[in-house]
């Protein structure tokens, strides 16, 4: 691959969180891409975020009936972040390359749990039965298994000191601003 080291100076990847160890098809097949640019020869960074707020939005018809349906245990903690977050670490990032050559970095800009994030968007939380998902796609059951029982595991505080420059917002401010109607 050396026409590609001299063709690509440097090559940042978005991949997702915990791609590696989630029994997830979805993920497992970034973390096989992630490996052949390893091996590559290619100079690389992985950018690997969590869940986005922005994921919940998805849900406009059960916002409507006054419900987050989510496929999570009520207490289980969610990492998560901001799409404008995950944007500024990027160029957090690019801008500090030398520091991430060959980095990976996992992001999350908040963990709350299912009831918190009702709680926030002014809504009742609805656990939606892992079946249900199942019956529709089994990879996004394979995600939300994942996620309530090992999760993503990150470190949110030491993201954000990690990237200081960025406007972390939490979960509840981002909810406060969307407009669920």
């Amino acid at each position: 691959m050396a026409a590609q080291e001299s063709e690509l100076p440097w090559l940042v990847l978005g991949s997702v969180a915990s791609a590696a160890r989630a029994p997830v098809p979805h993920f497992r097949s970034k973390a096989r891409i992630e490996e052949l640019l390893r091996d590559s020869g290619v100079p690389w960074s992985v950018v690997a975020p969590s869940y986005f707020y922005e994921n919940v939005l998805g849900s406009r018809e059960a916002f409507a009936a006054g419900e987050l349906p989510i496929a999570l245990p009520p207490s289980t903690p969610l990492h998560q972040v901001a799409l404008d977050n995950l944007g500024a670490v990027v160029a957090a990032i690019v801008s500090r390359r030398d520091e991430h050559l060959g980095v990976r970095v996992e992001v999350a800009g908040d963990a709350p749990t299912p009831t918190q994030m009702a709680e926030a968007l002014g809504v009742e939380y609805v656990e939606v039965p892992l079946e249900r998902v199942r019956e529709r796609s089994p990879d996004l059951a394979a995600m939300y298994g994942f996620l309530a029982d090992e999760g993503y595991g990150i470190d949110v505080d030491a993201v954000r000191a990690r990237y200081p420059e960025v406007s972390w917002i939490s979960f509840a401010e981002w909810a406060s601003t969307v407009e669920l109607g």
